[in-house]
């Protein structure tokens, strides 16, 4: 008798344990993000480097053109990188459309990469803070921070 009341409170407990788990997996899954990217973008560009140096805006007809981005993956993008080529430090933070993101991603990755080809044969400080570069997906923003305060600036949006 007491072995059965046992098995009844052990099969209890694990009942209520799945259905905490599976509770806090699906209310963490539907957290939506929401990352103000003006303000965001403020905060970064007032920082070092990107206050010291010659920069333009990333804008969407840039995504197209240097990333290959469809405008239509992107609900918002903000982002600076050099004027002139002579520097890596860039940043960049995408908004991109919920059946968009792995594509996005995918693309800044593709970019990344291709900056580290073109910084290991250009200038080897520069191609030092390409490979300590930070990329990443949070909620549906994706990010890539050149810098040498790249790990900085990805904990703005953590």
């Amino acid at each position: 008798m007491k072995k059965k009341i046992g098995y009844v409170i052990l099969i209890i407990i694990a009942i209520i344990a799945i259905a905490t788990g599976v509770y806090f997996f699906v209310t963490q899954k539907n957290k939506e993000v929401n990352i103000d990217l003006q303000q965001l973008n403020t905060t970064i560009s007032e920082k070092a480097p990107f206050n010291e140096m010659s920069t333009t805006d990333i804008t969407t007809e840039t995504l197209t053109a240097l990333y290959e981005i469809d405008a239509q993956d992107i609900e918002e993008v903000i982002g600076k990188m050099p004027l002139i080529n002579v520097q890596a430090s860039m940043y960049l933070v995408i908004k991109a459309k919920e059946n968009s993101i792995d594509t996005v991603k995918s693309k800044v990755d593709q970019y990344a990469l291709a900056q580290e080809e073109m910084w290991a044969r250009y200038l080897p400080d520069q191609y030092e803070l390409v490979m300590q570069r930070k990329t990443g997906v949070k909620g549906n923003y994706v990010y890539l921070f050149i810098s040498e305060n790249a790990a900085e600036l990805e904990a703005l949006i953590k």
